[in-house]
């Protein structure tokens, strides 16, 4: 029961808080929100990167121009030209390697004509790699609900002192 417990919060977290990818910032007068689907993409899976761009109020602008490029150990491995995209806007990609990607995103901000220049970090694992983190999740998760069973169990099962 304990087990099944940390198991269902496991998955409750997961989905109730955003993605491991998940990353927010001011570009010039835009908070650009970034992030992915899956959570932690994996290598030669499609994934969906989301992009939302809000003005200055936190209202979603209606469009924006935006180039995008995609580096793995500084070498460019994907370049999307600047064009205008609407203010939430999803991407997709497929990661060839694993490791840390860096995404620099460039936005330009009609209202001073400045370049805005934001890098942030996406994370990708093998299919074995993410495997291994959930197994250790779940024996970690299973050791503490052992260690807790026993605990509950040991206090019941002490005899009590006739003094």
């Amino acid at each position: 029961m304990v087990y099944f417990s940390f198991f269902a919060g496991l998955v409750t977290y997961e989905i109730m808080h955003p993605s491991f990818s998940t990353d927010a910032a001011k570009v010039g007068n835009y908070e650009v929100q970034v992030s992915t689907t899956p959570s932690v993409p994996n290598v030669g899976g499609d994934t969906k990167i989301h992009f939302l761009v809000l003005d200055q109020n936190g209202n979603q602008v209606d469009k924006i121009r935006m180039g995008l490029k995609i580096y793995y150990n500084d070498n460019l491995m994907k370049e999307f030209p600047p064009s205008d995209y609407p203010g939430s806007s999803d991407i997709d990609y497929t990661f060839q390697e694993p490791g840390n990607h860096v995404f620099r995103a460039e936005i330009l901000d009609p209202s001073t004509g400045n370049v805005g220049v934001y890098e942030f970090n996406i994370t990708t694992l093998s299919l074995y790699a993410s495997i291994f983190v959930v197994l250790v999740i779940v024996g970690v998760g299973g050791a503490g609900g052992i260690v807790i069973a026993i605990m509950i169990f040991a206090k019941r099962t002490r005899p009590r002192s006739r003094y």
